[in-house]
């Protein structure tokens, strides 16, 4: 047990070094400063948001969207999936007028096709831009915001471009258990392999998604993945390795986008339930080796640490403490990106607990033992 435990702080230890590194670098990073120039001859944009049962986020999202400085957004669409909850009259209230607003009452998803999937496809179908912006409703962008994703586009000669932004949590849950799950996908999605094409890493975050019209169109839009639950790791991988192959970039912005994902326990759960087993690529035994892998390296220090100290135990206590401390300094780290309060990064192992939950039930959604969740309930 004291040599597991000291291969674990090693392990966490050398990851600190290397995701350190990496923030030094500066790869595949993007700020407000960021390809500050605008094109001579600016191609247009379309903008456009998926909208169900968002009265209390839709509001900031429009305003943020129609502040953007992009010298060419053409239109924002925004498909509202049968809300009852007043979403299309606060999106109109929010937008103060602007006449680039539309706001398309949807007729919720076809047989076959998941609901986001479906509203975007609705949407894109209304759009008459050079490039399709697709945002979540609950997400708020800096103005500078989508001239950085085309200047981005634009520097690495992609056409299609996504970023990880920061999450705003508000609650103990969100507090223990998103920043714990945004470490643990970036742990294990590095950029320099997603970006790298010669890869098969995929990885994208559907609150935004920047593609070129002609591209969206080669790959056959989201009617070709109309049935993944992951649309956007779907996107991304029909980009990067379809038949005709186009550059796609991932990148970790910081101050160009916050979103609060969940504010709840069951809603952090029923979430990301839904995503794991599809980003495993529909592999049980991936997601037993992932739940192997948080127990080993997240929970057992903790574990092994009270359980030394409560017995007197140094031989114990000594190495648990040090792979618990560098899963702490890991965390430290990474707050760059997924900041959390002090206590909750106390309560990492915690955190950890309630991941493996999640991955393992769902294993269970998708090997039929549970019923799927859906998008909105659709």
């Amino acid at each position: 047990m004291t040599t597991l435990l000291w291969l674990m702080a090693a392990y966490w230890f050398i990851r600190v070094i290397v995701v350190r590194h990496r923030i030094d670098r500066g790869w595949f990073a993007a700020d407000r400063s960021s390809w500050p120039e605008h094109p001579k001859d600016p191609p247009s944009v379309s903008i456009c948001v998926p909208a169900r049962n968002e009265a209390g986020s839709i509001g900031d999202c429009v305003t943020c969207l129609l502040s953007q400085d992009w010298p060419n957004v053409r239109e924002l669409i925004v498909i509202d999936d049968r809300s009852d909850d007043g979403t299309a009259e606060e999106a109109i209230a929010a937008s103060m007028g602007d006449s680039r607003l539309r706001v398309i009452l949807g007729d919720g998803p076809p047989p076959g096709w998941m609901g986001k999937s479906a509203a975007l496809w609705n949407a894109q179908g209304h759009a008459r831009g050079d490039w399709l912006f697709f945002v979540d409703a609950d997400v708020a962008l800096h103005p500078r915001a989508l001239t950085v994703a085309m200047g981005a586009a634009r520097h690495y000669g992609a056409d299609m471009i996504s970023w990880l932004g920061q999450l705003e949590t508000r609650t103990f849950w969100e507090h223990v258990a998103m920043p714990f799950i945004g470490d643990l996908i970036a742990l294990f999605s590095p950029l320099v392999k997603v970006n790298d094409p010669d890869l098969d890493d995929c990885l994208a975050n559907g609150q935004m998604i920047l593609i070129s019209r002609s591209a969206y169109d080669a790959i056959g839009g989201h009617e070709a993945i109309k049935d993944s639950v992951v649309d956007d790791i779907s996107m991304s991988r029909a980009v990067k390795h379809g038949d005709n192959p186009y550059r796609y970039v991932l990148l970790q912005s910081l101050g160009l986008m916050r979103v609060r994902m969940y504010d709840s326990l069951s809603a952090i759960w029923a979430g990301f339930s839904k995503n794991f087993y599809a980003a495993a690529k529909q592999d049980a035994k991936l997601l037993g080796i992932l739940v192997v892998y948080l127990i080993l390296t997240s929970i057992l220090p903790a574990v092994a640490l009270v359980g030394g100290l409560a017995t007197g135990n140094m031989a114990l206590a000594v190495p648990a403490a040090a792979a618990f401390a560098g899963t702490l300094a890991y965390r430290q780290v990474t707050a760059t990106w997924n900041p959390a309060p002090g206590w909750a990064v106390l309560l990492h192992p915690l955190g950890a607990l309630v991941t493996v939950g999640i991955v393992i039930d769902s294993a269970l959604q998708g090997l039929g033992l549970r019923q799927r969740v859906k998008w909105k309930g659709r």
